[in-house]
């Protein structure tokens, strides 16, 4: 399922002008599969959409805590600490949503808790820190470059294991 997040941002990729469009990509992917489970009854399209949101989320998040937020944290570190504890939240209600199955009613309420967390976390980097690190002095290339090749190693490790990333967990 990772695949299919990296899949639709284009296998990896990362502009090197600015890598925070991958992740402004990544942000507009987990808005419409989260639209599309709560915005149904239908139980084929929660089976489907609800592990996909899960697996998105925790890899995008990991590859901001690994190298995104660590590289970012002198542009304004209150506002990087704001979206680590975001991403914090956001890994506690993953671990819940792992103990119940997509289209039960506490899965439904822990999805609509996930998505007002997710919706507040991605405003609060696109509308400040992602235009503060453009307006930074930051090697946005090599930053880029170190995404794109922590991510294809996360990828090919998942695959190599059979199994996705893990809420909260550290792979560095």
């Amino acid at each position: 399922m990772a695949q299919d997040n990296l899949q639709a941002r284009g296998r990896g990729s990362f502009p090197l002008d600015d890598p925070t469009q991958s992740l402004i990509h990544d942000h507009h992917y987990v808005r419409q599969l989260m639209q599309r489970y709560l915005g149904t009854q239908d139980e084929r399209v929660k089976l489907q959409a609800g592990p996909k949101i899960c697996e998105a989320l925790q890899l995008h998040t990991t590859l901001e805590e690994a190298v995104f937020y660590p590289r970012v944290q002198e542009i304004d570190p209150a506002l990087v600490e704001k979206c680590q504890d975001d991403h914090q939240n956001v890994d506690e209600l993953l671990v819940q949503l792992q103990e119940l199955q997509p289209g039960e009613s506490a899965y439904d309420d822990l999805m609509q808790q996930l998505q007002d967390s997710v919706l507040a976390h991605m405003e609060l980097e696109e509308q400040q820190l992602f235009p503060a690190i453009r307006n930074a002095s930051l090697d946005l290339q090599d930053l880029a470059l170190r995404m794109q090749a922590y991510e294809a190693n996360l990828i090919s490790t998942q695959a190599a294991s059979g199994r996705g990333t893990q809420p909260g967990g550290s792979l560095h």
